[in-house]
């Protein structure tokens, strides 16, 4: 394990084209957003189409499929989520996790994050609720 914190700064990389790019900076803000919009979606409320252009198509198809289930099950949304506590590790240079707890009225989710940088932005290619 490094000593080296995570999220100090790193030369510049090349991009696919040959230029080169600064490595994106602390992506935690943004999962732990995306991780309140996807609990409510998860527990019937609206918000997924403000998630496209952070999560993959199988993480969208995933995420609509559970929306489909809670609103089957009656569950409309409405209730406000919040993130209790997040961690986040850096695992390569291109990729970070974050785990995540989310409390949404009296029940708390765990939240898992896998996102990568994906021609210079933060994407979420892994989204677990549990």
């Amino acid at each position: 394990m490094s000593a080296e914190p995570a999220w100090a700064p790193r030369p510049p990389r090349a991009d696919i084209y040959g230029r080169t790019r600064a490595t994106l900076g602390d992506p935690t803000p943004l999962a732990c957003t995306c991780a309140l919009t996807a609990i409510e979606v998860v527990h019937g409320g609206e918000g997924l189409d403000t998630l496209l252009r952070w999560i993959t198509p199988e993480v969208r198809e995933r995420l609509a499929r559970q929306h489909s289930l809670a609103h089957r099950l009656g569950r409309r949304g409405g209730i406000p989520a919040r993130i209790v506590r997040a961690r986040s590790c850096r695992v390569s240079p291109t990729a970070t996790e974050i785990a995540a707890v989310a409390r949404i009225g009296d029940r708390v989710h765990a939240v898992a994050i896998r996102l990568e940088d994906l021609a210079g932005r933060w994407v979420i290619t892994v989204l677990d609720i549990g």
